[in-house]
């Protein structure tokens, strides 16, 4: 009997000094009109489309605190999952605020668990997935297969309005000006918290000084991107599905064993391609050649051997003749060579 009595006597005393052990509540306010809310907001609102992968997701469940006026605690909200959580977000007027319970988790996209003890971290952790997924986005919108971009000057300066870019998924493109084509090396950036896309032109050339900068981005839509260096301002407009085999004019061929930047090209190879892309009927006799200057094309003069030609700088400019038998004129189209290093 004594032994019971001091058992339930130990079990008040227990009860009885957790119920004055200070509690701590570990949370912080984020104000609905704070950016960090609209980052959360957004994050959260893209996961819970099923559709979509983001590189930040939250490990349920937490508690979710309201805030008055008076920065308060008036209710707190468990929330199980994204829709939950989402829904709550959007409920709120732009007056109000919320806090997390802290320490919550998150996993990223490559199975990393992350610990967020505050704001502070909260905001980095949805920083770095803002950076890692603006980052990712870009790329996969550049790099697209048989796209080309078309550049247009959103100022006066028209030098490079008829100028279009192709982007390669290892980084590297060819810049394609009237009457040549600069080869050029590629990566996007985030820096301060804004989407930038280093853009590199091989050579010293007036090319290479008005292109070989970070360039401020700004996505507009999935086929225009902004793109802004002081007084430059550009928009680039993504074209793509060109029905041929020879990728918008561009040929390559595998290096020589003598050089990198020097192949062998078969031009007799790419006469049907190249004529996919004009507007003849079936029965129309046209005759193809080749020509390394726009001069010599005009004059039919200097033609190049359809059967073999090494190209004398990488990438090349090569001019096309293409004559047209029964109306007796001739169209000249350029064609861009492209010696690429093969495993």
């Amino acid at each position: 009997m004594r032994n019971n009595l001091f058992i339930i006597l130990s079990s008040l005393l227990l009860m009885v000094s957790c119920q004055n052990e200070p509690f701590e509540l570990l949370t912080e306010k984020i104000d609905v009109d704070s950016p960090l809310f609209s980052d959360l907001k957004a994050i959260t609102n893209s996961k819970s489309k099923e559709s979509e992968v983001v590189c930040l997701t939250f490990v349920y469940p937490f508690n979710v605190y309201l805030y008055d006026d008076n920065d308060q605690i008036t209710d707190s909200v468990i929330v199980y999952n994204d829709q939950e959580f989402i829904i709550l977000l959007s409920e709120m007027n732009k007056e109000d605020a919320v806090g997390l319970s802290y320490p919550i988790s998150g996993e990223t996209i490559h199975g990393e668990v992350i610990n967020i003890n505050n704001n502070l971290e909260l905001k980095e952790a949805i920083e770095a997935c803002i950076e890692e997924q603006l980052i990712g986005y870009c790329i996969h919108l550049l790099e697209e297969k048989n796209c080309i971009w078309k550049i247009e000057s959103l100022t006066e300066d028209m030098q490079y309005a008829t100028s279009v870019i192709d982007f390669y998924i290892d980084g590297t493109g060819i810049l394609f000006t009237p009457g040549d084509a600069f080869r050029i090396s590629w990566i996007p950036l985030y820096i301060e918290q804004q989407l930038y896309i280093n853009i590199r032109v091989e050579g010293d050339s007036e090319v290479a000084e008005d292109w070989n900068f970070n360039w401020q981005a700004t996505i507009l839509s999935e086929t225009s991107i902004q793109i802004e260096h002081l007084e430059q301002n550009y928009i680039i407009t993504k074209e793509c599905d060109i029905e041929n085999d020879c990728d918008y004019l561009e040929f390559t061929a595998c290096h020589t064993p003598e050089s990198e930047n020097t192949s062998n090209f078969i031009f007799e190879e790419y006469t049907d391609c190249i004529l996919s892309f004009q507007e003849y009927n079936d029965n129309t006799e046209t005759q193809v050649s080749f020509y390394t200057t726009l001069q010599d094309a005009m004059q039919q003069i200097n033609m190049l051997s359809k059967v073999g030609y090494t190209n004398t700088k990488n990438p090349e400019i090569i001019f096309v003749n293409i004559a047209n038998t029964d109306e007796q004129n001739d169209q000249i189209i350029k064609i861009v060579l492209h010696a690429i290093i093969c495993d």
